[in-house]
């Protein structure tokens, strides 16, 4: 009598692998686009745009913008920024607190001159990019200003388009 571990294995053919990796391969993508998607909607990016706090008061009227006014409301920025430090010297601004911050003896003082120094290049840039911004609205006629408070009310409501 013939018992089964006896008997030849079957392999698996070729076509049967292929479309068992494929089958993973599509599930997984699967997952990837729901977690994906699921993320977006409720990440800190999306929250910030459609409830703004205290620091982007100004991001959801810079994601409503076309991207040419988007560009050029940066192009003005850039191009205004007599008084505002480059990318390196802001960078400097950090690794001094992070500096003042081990320090021993701690410089209180010395730690609060460096975040408002922070605080005035915040502001400036911040003002800079809203007199940028206004030239672009100025430009604007009242119909595509009313297309464009449309498209910030869609911003607060639902959030950044991705």
């Amino acid at each position: 009598m013939n018992d089964i571990n006896d008997l030849p294995k079957k392999r698996l053919g070729v076509w049967l692998k292929i479309a068992l990796a494929a089958s993973l391969a599509v599930n997984l993508l699967f997952v990837g686009f729901v977690a994906g998607a699921a993320a977006r909607q409720g990440g800190e990016g999306a929250r910030m745009a459609r409830n703004p706090g205290l620091g982007a008061f100004g991001a959801p009227y810079m994601i409503a913008l076309q991207p040419q006014e988007r560009r050029a409301v940066i192009r003005n920025l850039r191009a205004s920024n007599g008084d505002i430090p480059d990318r390196s010297a802001r960078r400097a601004m950090f690794q001094e607190v992070l500096v003042l911050l081990r320090a021993q003896p701690f410089d209180a003082q010395a730690l609060e001159a460096a975040v408002a120094l922070q605080a005035e290049t915040s502001v400036a840039v911040q003002k800079n990019a809203q007199q940028a911004w206004l030239d672009i609205v100025r430009q604007m006629s009242q119909a595509e200003r009313a297309l464009y408070a449309d498209a910030v009310e869609d911003v607060l409501k639902r959030g950044r388009k991705r």
